[in-house]
């Protein structure tokens, strides 16, 4: 049992079924076929002979191979003796299939020659399946029938006696078991079971494949036998069944190895595993579908895997992956299956608990005491394979292989009903509760229509839904925005009833019962849903030839649906209207013409499980139109404003709800509330009375009001003082938004004139004072005159009704300018016997301070009022940002005023809207001690200050006093929106209330701690007026922004990181600033660690995750606003506490869930929310647990669990490259490569540059182009690789923003620039560029005053060298100073230029390396300049520092001018200073060659410079080259390569640089052009010229008109990837002929070499031929090998009668006819960039001993044995020619070239060669030696 067993390979085969039958008796499926690749004609040539063939009597025994002769016929056939009666055999003849009856007079022996080709029809059984013996005879007898003639691909796991087959076949298998004709069996069992039934022993693959299994070459398949899983074996001990002995038990057998190793289930357990496999395939194919998983997760110790059969199970993963493949371990069923990687995925949590299923058994030993016991046991078991249901005693245990032995007592005949779980009660067929009328036949869609609005009108009716119902929700089925499906929570539980009994009722009937014969349209009935495999209630809506069309009308999605699966639905169904309304979401249309699958997607994931608050806001004819709204948080989100402002919709508002302007927010109770619903109706009351006359005084709806909140901090203008409890101002940053407004309206009233309207009160007014118009309300009208409200200043004024005009729409968009301020609150009048009287010298004191203030005042928002007669105030301190002074200090100090004291005569005029806002006197660059009591997002979070624990303390004492006052006493004024609110401690906060969609609940802001949750007004008191305390002192949890911090993208495992770190934590605040909307910019400090710090690189580092959990749903206002400047996330997370409240409210349930809120003084513990209490978190409102399989099918909302390790993926994240090391304090030189401004630009140091142009030339060479990945998916912070647009090169990049669809703006690391690129030039990056550092470094100036502007900085430090000293490092960037280096000296590119060129020099050999250039001359005697591509920069930057240095070089005399002299001289052309060599002098006339650009001019005396030492040090540019042409260099050949070259001057070639002549200083080269090496396209035109030898295909085409096509492109070449010339590569030998001609395939090219292969595979069925133009020496083609069977890239070699090609990849030679070239195909453009996959080679230094010069057969062979499948080590040492390299090859760490000269096969060319061999050998001995001892 735990014996380990090797893998089983499984031959693979293509056969062409003739026959197949099966009968319910007989277990297995019998088939025949034949092979695809057989050859009628050696069949047919074999049947002649056998007829000639002499034929001789002999005994033949069964299974013997004869000749057999058909007495009809008098033919005679090959065949195999089958059975033998008497003198009757029965013949099977092997070549038709057919069995054939003689006696032996007319059966012969013969030849063994006959039977050399294999049998033309091969027979078997079907592997791996097994019909099921309730299926129809017939049905399974028609299908079978119908694969007759088709072609399978399948395996062979083993052979019966007399090659008789086991068949996989996959595809046939997969259909028996989807149709329900059977079930799928494991590859152990089944050969086990065949065994059992036929008697013989299997031949399984331990052997060669059998010549008749050879088909082509294709990859085996794997499976494994049972092996020792000895973690299995432990989980076994804890997890497994309990079984104890002499326990009697009915099981079922899942799987058997053999009499001693079989598993099995209890019988009973069957519907605990068809459940756990349903809920892994509802898991498992949503990750499918939705996160396109590729590979395996970290898996664990179990997983979820997909069998064969398409189902999922519980999985051991005991192998690795073997060809993509991994062998899975099924622990509730105990069998091995090989399965794809992509189909293993991890298990649901919920499952590891489960009880494995399977247990092991073996028969009892006693059994083979006792044959007749054992031929019991054995029918037992065999009944038991089959399906049936034994009734076993457990007889023992072996506790240490966890192994049951059984005896089987009997079996019952209870067969396996797989796969459907589908049965079903009588049926009663019913009319259609839809059909009202009859319907036309004009297809579906009408009837879906129709149905649609039927269904509609009976739910609504039952639902009482009408236009404004509002209602909680689910979402069932979304198609669009546009057409989603909804059901109620009120039905839910009728629904959920409903479910279950129909469930009951279905599961009683079988297959064939109660089918719905021909539908007609409209037609209620009960139909299978496939992917849940229940039955559902639906309405048919079309008819198909096999089916209909369904729509299932409790869900809404449609589905076909085969006709034996729908049902007659039962009356009791049928009465009740459907369960699902048809919506679409109001105000959302789509950017385009449909709804586009992102958008849908989006919506889909936005509210699928989840409870939803439902608007109605518009009856259609066959849907509602609705608004959504998620439930909880501190803002109801509505679905419509997420989906628009995430951009997947735009807002267009529907005329029907124009009216409807109080949308959700003036809903009101209307239902009897327990205990505090008096204090409501008191409320209302009162705050109705007290606004009575204030509305005539506020702005209506028309215009909008400024939101300002307390804790606002901004610079203001006061437009309107009429006392200090009552002036008005406006905000500063608004004023140019302002003026343009009022230029607007100054411009239209003007010219045109606008009548105001009756009755309406929004208008412009003509100022009496000034003759300008402004935005105004109309308070009242009386005698034509009218008193207006100016709603940008404040003011009250009268002017004539003649001065007001109609307000145009656009010029109300701005909201009204003023706001009312007020001092009350902070101070009142010093004389209390006249209150509220301030008198005239506070307000001319209040307008002095504002008046000397100017600009610099600010205003501070302190808190809200409602005045009695005024509306709302702000309670405001104003100061002066320059002497710093606060007017209500500047009051104190006068007398005038005093403190506040609150009196009951001012409670009943004022009363507070809001809490006390205080900044307990925190300022920038203090530093704090605070609790961190909530984190809202990865950037904010509130804190209590340490140092106001005291005041904390009081609070709590006093709210618990008030609370106890407040729930005792009968109602009294309180205060509308403040409040005490139970949280689920049990005890009462302070809290800021905000309405939600519910009439019985409220959204609670708790002000003291910062959360937020939902609570039900009965847990909701408001503060009464007269509770000082509690409504005056100031808010207690102080919110924080945290520097730096990212929030554009929400992360919740950030988050969460966060809520673990500082939460209830005492931390240090380093206050930095405060913002304008009241947040405190800080940096927290736990200990040491600097938690922003650390949130950045989490950030950086951390998965994208998906939008629809982050998104900030801006409101018109605080767009214009820009005090609102934090950005919060209004989702909720995923387990907040508002959630689990709502949840539970809606469903009827008022328990709370018991969470602590203590604070102690001791342990500093804060309040501690909902969200983060994980383990007793409640999720949202789910659907019914019966429809919940199809709900999550069709909401795909079943979210995989994930971690940041579940996602593997190919792009790597920011964090992964590390920042240059740059200290404090460090000086370097360098170079700006990027500026933006003198706070943003980009250094890199000089000493990097070499390295910076050699990164550049590695990432831009044609073979590691060629071989970049197109990224699948983009992340903000991915590193990738991204190709800049004005050179087409691609550079390391990081991915800042999304810049539309198809589109991300990066940031090129290595310089510093952002661009923005298509998504189709964005690159995976391989691994081994992300170890160096990025090369630039961030920096900004740290004395800026040095330079008048970001111009005047770029100017003065672009492309100069800089001494930068590294002053502090503050965030990502680095504070300098810079001092630009007067001194003129070479650029580190250039001194790297040099550095190489000396390295150069050093090299024995060269590399023969493919670069690109341009060519720049040609020289008479052939040679020729190149300068390469990657020279260009230096180039320029030479011509640049020689401009920049040519004052210190002197003019060279005359007389000093000398042929050799290196010079510098001035072009008339470019007016550029360029080097030279003085070539020939002739009297005041020099010529010169210009050493950059290959060329010679003539320059006048007097203007040669002489060039300074160190320009001399740098290579010439132009490189001298000279054609590499192998014997084709003389006369005329030399001159037609002139000519040829000559033009092309100025282009861009490659040049292959082969090696370098040092005695002429030039290289040798070859050049491709067109992907030809332009030597060989020069020798096939000249040899088409000279020969005009027409071909037998020209003779042939020029009468036919056909053959190979005309062409006009080059003819196409292939080339060789690179190598480099004395380093190892490992490799194997391909081909050997002779040490002298053999091929080698380096392990490098296998990844190529399998994309190639399947590349091949995949070929379109026409393909071009080769053009007859290009049918020459060196042209690459396609040809169909016929040695290999297979397509495969070939290269011409020689033509003539006979056509030679080499398979490049393969190093064989193949010939063909001139007359059959057509047969060569051209190569597509993507097979041809891939390099060759084989090398040709020489071995170097050796040759044969013989005489001739020639190998002889011995060394050959001996030769070849050397290299046979040995790991080798190439050398590549010279490379001789396009042909072939001469390399050294080690194998086994032995030279082979030693191997051969000591073997006395080759002798050394060179006698040093053979002793440095030795040497080598003699290391490598020594070394092995030593690693063993």
């Amino acid at each position: 049992y735990s014996s380990a067993l090797a893998p089983c390979a499984l031959w693979p085969v293509d056969l062409k079924l003739t026959h197949l039958d099966w009968n319910p008796e007989a277990t297995l499926i019998h088939f025949q076929g034949q092979h695809l690749n057989i050859c009628e004609l050696d069949y047919n040539i074999l049947h002649s002979e056998i007829q000639n063939a002499p034929k001789t009597e002999a005994a033949v025994d069964v299974g013997e191979f004869c000749l057999v002769e058909d007495s009809t016929s008098s033919r005679w056939f090959r065949g195999r003796i089958e059975n033998q009666k008497e003198d009757l055999f029965d013949v099977f003849l092997i070549d038709h299939g057919s069995v054939l009856s003689a006696n032996i007079a007319h059966i012969s022996s013969c030849s063994s020659d006959l039977f050399i080709l294999p049998p033309k029809i091969v027979c078997g059984f079907l592997a791996n399946v097994l019909l099921l013996q309730s299926c129809s005879h017939s049905v399974v007898e028609d299908y079978l029938s119908s694969l007759i003639g088709r072609n399978v691909a399948g395996y062979i796991p083993a052979l019966l006696p007399h090659e008789v087959l086991l068949l996989e076949a996959p595809d046939i298998n997969s259909d028996l078991v989807r149709h329900g004709f059977g079930r799928h069996v494991d590859t152990n069992t089944f050969l086990f079971l065949v065994e059992m039934v036929t008697e013989m022993p299997l031949k399984q693959n331990i052997a060669p494949v059998p010549d008749l299994l050879i088909e082509k070459p294709r990859r085996q398949e794997i499976y494994f036998k049972s092996s020792g899983l000895q973690r299995y074996e432990d989980m076994l001990s804890f997890c497994g069944p309990r079984l104890s002995c002499g326990m009697h038990v009915k099981v079922r057998i899942t799987a058997a190895v053999n009499l001693g190793l079989f598993y099995c289930q209890v019988a009973s357990m069957e519907t605990d595993l068809w459940e756990m496999s349903k809920k892994m395939t509802a898991i498992c194919e949503y990750r499918t579908k939705e996160c396109n998983q590729k590979t395996p997760e970290n898996l664990g110790l179990l997983c979820s895997v997909k069998g064969k059969d398409g189902k999922w199970y519980r999985g051991f993963v005991q192998f690795l992956p073997v060809n993509s493949q991994v062998s899975v371990f099924f622990i509730d069923y105990g069998f091995f299956e090989s399965v794809k990687v992509e189909n293993v995925h991890k298990l649901p949590p919920e499952l590891h608990s489960t009880p494995i299923m399977a247990f092991a058994c073996s028969l009892s030993s006693q059994i083979d005491q006792d044959n007749v016991l054992k031929t019991q046991q054995l029918s037992f078991l065999k009944a038991g394979l089959l399906g049936g249901v034994l009734d076993v005693e457990i007889s023992g245990f072996d506790e240490k292989q966890y192994l049951y032995s059984v005896t089987i007592i009997g079996a019952a005949d209870d067969h396996v009903k797989e796969p459907e779980p589908i049965q079903k009660l009588p049926t009663l067929k019913v009319e259609s509760v839809l059909d009202t009328e009859e319907l036309s036949s004009q297809g579906g869609c009408l009837y879906y229509e129709t149905v649609m609005g039927e269904a509609l009108g009976k739910t609504l009716e039952e639902e009482e839904v009408q236009v404004d119902s509002v209602f909680v929700g689910y979402v069932e089925y979304v198609q669009s925005p546009n057409h989603f499906w909804i059901r109620t929570q009120k039905r839910n539980d009728l629904f959920e009833e409903m479910m279950t009994k129909l469930t009951e009722h279905f599961s009683n009937v079988k297959l064939d019962e109660d089918v719905l014969m021909n539908p007609d349209l409209g037609t209620l009935c009960c139909a299978l849903y496939e992917k849940d495999m229940h039955f559902y209630r639906g309405v048919v809506i079309d008819t198909l030839e096999h089916g209909a069309e369904v729509l299932f009308i409790d869900f809404g999605n449609i589905e076909k649906v085969p006709h034996m699966l729908i049902k007659s639905i039962p009356e009791t169904f049928a009465s009740k209207s459907p369960f699902a309304i048809c919506c679409s979401l109001v105000n959302v249309f789509p950017f385009d013409d449909f709804w586009s699958s992102t958008a849908s997607d989006f919506f889909r994931q936005t509210v699928s499980n989840k409870a939803l608050l439902v608007h109605v806001v518009q009856m259609r004819k066959n849907r509602c139109a609705v608004d959504l709204f998620e439930m909880g948080g501190s803002n109801s989100q509505s679905i419509a404003e997420l989906l628009i402002s995430s951009k997947q919709a735009e807002y267009i508002p529907i005329d029907s709800v124009a009216h409807n302007n109080t949308r959700l927010t003036r809903w009101c109770a209307t239902v009897d509330i327990s205990g505090n619903i008096e204090q409501w109706k008191d409320c209302e009351e009162e705050e109705k009375s007290c606004n009575k006359k204030a509305e005539k005084a506020q702005a209506p709806a028309s215009f909008k009001a400024l939101i300002i909140k307390p804790g606002f901090e901004f610079a203001v203008r006061c437009s309107y003082i009429s006392s200090p409890s009552d002036f008005w101002c406006q905000p500063l940053d608004m004023v140019p938004a302002f003026e343009e407004l009022m230029d607007g309206i100054q411009h239209y009233y003007s010219t045109c004139t606008t009548p105001l309207q009756s009755g309406d009160s929004c208008c412009v007014a003509k100022s009496p004072q000034d003759g300008r118009w402004y935005r105004a309300f109309v308070i009242e009208k009386q005698r034509g005159q009218a008193k207006i409200m100016l709603v940008d200043n404040g003011c009250t004024v009268q002017v004539s009704a003649n001065n007001l005009q109609a307000i145009m729409p656009e010029y109300v968009s701005l909201e009204g300018q003023a706001f009312r301020c007020s001092l009350y609150n902070l101070i009142e009048p010093a004389d209390t016997q006249n209150y509220g009287d301030w008198g005239p010298g506070v307000s001319n004191l209040l307008r002095e301070f504002i008046l000397n203030s100017g600009s610099g005042l600010k205003c501070k928002v302190v808190s809200h009022l409602n005045v009695k007669d005024k509306g709302l105030c702000h309670v405001v301190d104003l100061y002066n940002t320059q002497t710093q002074q606060s007017v209500t200090k500047a009051l104190l100090e006068q007398g005038l005023v005093r403190g506040v004291t609150m009196s009951r005569k001012q409670q009943l005029t004022v009363f507070p809207e809001s809490f006390v806002y205080s900044s307990y006197g925190v300022k920038p660059g203090n530093e704090e001690r605070v609790y961190v009591t909530h984190v809202s997002s990865q950037g904010e979070v509130y804190c209590h200050l340490e140092r106001n624990n005291e005041i904390i303390e009081e609070l709590e004492r006093k709210i618990s006093e008030e609370s106890d006052k407040m729930m005792k006493a009968s109602t009294k004024a309180v205060v509308r929106k403040l409040c005490l609110a139970k949280y689920f401690d049990g005890k009462w906060y302070r809290g800021l209330t905000r309405p939600v969609q519910s009439p019985l609940h409220l959204s609670v802001f708790f002000v003291d701690y910062g959360n937020t949750s939902i609570s039900e007004k009965t847990d909701v008191m408001f503060i009464p007026r007269d509770s000082d305390y509690l409504l005056y002192t100031p808010m207690q949890a102080m919110r924080c922004s945290l520097d730096s911090v990212s929030t554009a993208e929400l992360y919740a495992d950030v988050k969460e990181w966060l809520n673990e770190t500082v939460l209830n934590k005492l931390v240090r605040a380093m206050i930095l600033g405060k913002s304008e909307d009241g947040a405190f910019v800080v940096q927290l400090f736990n200990g040491d660690v600097n938690i922003n710090e650390k949130l950045k690189e989490l950030i950086l580092g951390h998965s994208h995750i998906p939008k629809t959990s982050s998104f900030n749903i801006s409101s018109t206002k605080a767009e214009h606003h820009r005090r609102n400047i934090s950005i919060r996330c209004r989702s909720l997370p995923k387990r907040q506490s508002s959630t689990c409240a709502t949840s539970n409210i809606y469903r009827g349930d008022k328990k709370k869930e018991n969470r602590t809120r203590d604070r102690t003084r001791n342990k500093n513990t804060k309040l501690k929310q909902g969200n983060e209490d994980k383990s007793k978190s409640c999720a949202p409102a789910q659907p019914p647990k019966n429809s919940q399989g199809k709900w999550q099918r069709e909401n795909q909302d079943a979210k995989p669990e994930q971690s940041p390790q579940s996602k593997v993926t190919q792009i790597t994240r920011l964090s992964r490259l590390s920042d240059k090391n740059v200290n404090a304090g460090f000086s370097a030189k360098c170079f700006t490569s990027h500026i933006d401004s003198v706070n943003c630009f980009f250094l890199q140091l000089s000493e990097d540059e070499p390295a910076i142009l050699k990164l550049g030339e590695d990432l831009n060479t044609s073979m590691f182009r060629d071989s970049l990945k197109l990224t699948t998916s983009l992340k903000i912070g991915d590193i990738v690789l991204a190709e800049y647009e004005e050179d087409a090169a691609v550079y390391r990049s990081v991915v800042k923003s999304y810049e539309g669809r198809s589109c991300v703006k990066v940031e090129f690391v290595d310089y510093g620039n952002s661009a923005v690129i298509g998504k189709e030039k964005i690159y995976t990056i391989p691994e081994e560029y992300l170890s160096q550092p990025r090369f630039s470094i961030p920096c900004s100036l740290l004395d800026k005053s040095m330079y008048e502007n970001d111009a005047s900085f770029t100017d003065a430090v672009m492309e100069k060298p800089l001494m930068v000293d590294f002053v502090r490092q503050n965030g990502t960037h680095w504070e300098v100073k810079i001092e630009v280096e007067d001194t003129v000296g070479l650029c580190s590119a250039l001194e790297a230029a040099v550095e190489c060129s000396r390295l150069t020099e050093k090299e024995e050999k060269p590399l023969p390396k493919l670069k690109s250039g341009t060519l720049l001359s040609v020289q008479t005697d052939g040679s020729f300049y190149v300068r390469l591509t990657k020279s260009s920069d230096l180039l320029a930057l030479l011509e640049n520092h020689i401009t920049d240095s040519i004052y210190k070089c002197k003019t060279v005399a005359g007389e000093d001018v000398k042929e050799g002299l290196k010079c510098l001289v001035q072009t008339q052309e470019e007016n550029r200073w360029q080097r030279g060599v003085v070539q020939q002098i002739h009297e005041q006339i020099y010529q010169v060659f210009l050493v950059d650009h290959g060329i010679r001019k003539e320059f006048p005396s007097g203007s040669i410079q002489q060039q300074c030492s160190e320009l001399e040090q740098i290579p010439n540019l132009a490189v001298l080259c000279k054609m590499n042409s192998l014997g084709f260099s003389t006369g005329e050949h030399d001159h037609r390569l002139c000519e040829t070259l000559k033009t092309i001057i100025g282009k861009e070639v490659k040049v292959v640089f082969v090696s370098y002549c040092g005695a002429d200083n030039l290289w040798m080269v070859e050049i491709v052009m067109n992907g030809l090496f332009l030597i060989q396209q020069i020798k096939a035109s000249q040899q088409k010229n000279e020969e005009k030898i027409p071909s037998p295909a020209e003779t042939q085409n020029h009468g036919t008109g056909e053959g190979c096509t005309s062409d006009t492109s080059p003819p196409q070449q292939l080339v060789f990837a690179p190598v480099d010339l004395d380093k190892a590569y490992s490799g194997f030998a391909a081909s050997v002929t002779t040490p002298f001609k053999f091929c080698v395939v380096l392990e490098d090219l296998l990844l190529t070499m399998n994309r190639l292969s399947i590349m091949l595979d995949e070929l379109p069925g026409q393909m071009s031929s080769v053009p007859e133009a290009h049918l020459l020496a060196g042209t690459c083609c396609l040809l169909k090998s016929d040695s290999r069977n297979k397509w495969c890239r070939a290269e011409i070699v020689h033509v003539d009668p006979t056509v030679v090609l080499n398979l490049v990849d393969y190093g064989h030679y193949e010939y063909m006819l001139y007359d059959d070239c057509s047969k060569l195909k051209k190569l597509p453009e993507e097979i041809t960039n891939l390099p060759k996959v084989t090398y040709p080679c020489s071995l170097r230094g050796i040759k044969p001993v013989a005489v001739d010069g020639q190998w002889s057969d011995e060394a050959t062979v001996f030769f070849q044995q050397c290299l046979y499948q040995k790991n080798l080590q190439i050398f590549f040492r010279e490379f001789v020619s396009t042909t072939h390299w001469k390399v050294d090859i080690l194998a086994d760490g032995i030279h082979v070239a030693k191997e051969l000269v000591d073997a006395g096969h080759a002798s050394y060319m060179d006698v040093m060669l053979g002793l440095r061999y030795a040497l080598v050998s003699l290391y490598i001995f020594n070394s092995s030696y030593e690693m063993k001892t």
